[in-house]
C-alpha cells in the first residue's frame, strides 16, 4: 500500500513537471527541452521520496533511505546540468525537426501529440526507471545500509564518473573541432580516454549507475521487484534512442566504420588491433 503512496505522489509531480515543460516548449516553439528535463526528474524523484520519508518519520529519515535518495539527485542535477549547457541557445534538436516533419501534420496538432507520445511518455518512464528508488522507500523504512547498499553505491559512483568524464571528454573534442568545415565523412572521430574502451562510455555508465541503484535497492525488503527499471533504462539506452539511433548516421563515415571496429560498443573493453 505504501508503494501506492509513493507512486502517485511521484506520479502527480512528474505528470505536472512535463506538461509544464511542453507550455514551455510552445513558447519557445522547441520540444527538445523535454531532453534537459529528462535528468531532472529523476531528481525530483528522489527529492519527493526525501519529502515523503520525512513526513512518515517526524523527521528521522534514516541512512539507508538518505543514499537511495541522494543517488537519483545528484545523478539528475548533474545530467541536466550538463544538458542545458550543451543544448540550450541552440534551437530544436534535429531530430524533433525531422519528426515534426515526417508527421506530416500541422506544427500545433504535431504539438499536442507530442505531448502525449514525447513529454507524458517520458514523464511514464521516469516513474517506471525509477522504480528501484521509490519501491526502496516504500519497503525500506527500518533498513540499514549493508553491503547490497554499499556495493550499489559503489556502483553508481563509477558509473556517474564515467558518465560525466565521458561527457567532459566529449565536450572537449568537440570544442577543438568547432572549426572543422570538411566534408561529413572525414570528420575527426574521438577515440581517446575512455572512447578508446567503449564507443559510448557515456551511456555504459548511465547503465551501471541504475543497476547500481537497483542494486542498493535490494538492500530493502521486496527491492528486487524493481529490477524492470534498469533493465528499461539499459534497453533504451543500448535499443532504443541511444547508442543504436546515434550510430545509423556516424556508421556512414568510414573513420567511424573503422572505429566501430576495433572499439567495444558499449562495455569497456581494450581496443582490438587492426
Amino acid at each position: 500500500m505504501l508503494a501506492l503512496v509513493y507512486l502517485a505522489h511521484i506520479a502527480i509531480l512528474i505528470f505536472g513537471a512535463v506538461t509544464l515543460v511542453w507550455l514551455i516548449s510552445l513558447l519557445m516553439k522547441d520540444a527538445s527541452i523535454i531532453d534537459i528535463f529528462w535528468g531532472f526528474g529523476f531528481a525530483v524523484v528522489g527529492a519527493a521520496c526525501l519529502w515523503l520519508a520525512n513526513r512518515a518519520s517526524g523527521g528521522e529519515i534514516s541512512p539507508y533511505l538518505w543514499l537511495m535518495g541522494l543517488m537519483p539527485i545528484i545523478w539528475g542535477l548533474r545530467l541536466t546540468a550538463y544538458l542545458a549547457k550543451r543544448n540550450l541557445g541552440h534551437g530544436e534538436d534535429g531530430r524533433y525537426v525531422a519528426m515534426r516533419k515526417r508527421s506530416g501534420l500541422a506544427e500545433m496538432t504535431w504539438r499536442l501529440r507530442a505531448l502525449l507520445s514525447i513529454f507524458w511518455g517520458q514523464g511514464l518512464l521516469i516513474l517506471i526507471v525509477s522504480a528501484p528508488v521509490w519501491i526502496a522507500f516504500a519497503f525500506g523504512r527500518e533498513t540499514a545500509i549493508g553491503p547490497l547498499a554499499i556495493i550499489g553505491a559503489l556502483m553508481w559512483l563509477t558509473g556517474t564518473l564515467f558518465e560525466a568524464i565521458g561527457d567532459a571528454q566529449l565536450a572537449a573534442f568537440l570544442r577543438r573541432n568547432a572549426d572543422y568545415d570538411g566534408p561529413y565523412e572525414d570528420k575527426p572521430v574521438l577515440d581517446t580516454g575512455l572512447w578508446r574502451y567503449t564507443r559510448h562510455p557515456n551511456y555504459f555508465g548511465n547503465a551501471l549507475l541504475w543497476w547500481g541503484i537497483f542494486v542498493a535497492a535490494c538492500q530493502a525488503p521486496l527491492g528486487w521487484i524493481s529490477i524492470f527499471g534498469p533493465i528499461i533504462m539499459t534497453i533504451l539506452l543500448m535499443r532504443v534512442s541511444g547508442r543504436d539511433l546515434l550510430e545509423r548516421k556516424l556508421k556512414k563515415r568510414p573513420a567511424y566504420r573503422d572505429y566501430v571496429e576495433r572499439t567495444s560498443s558499449f562495455f569497456p573493453m581494450p581496443p582490438k588491433k587492426t
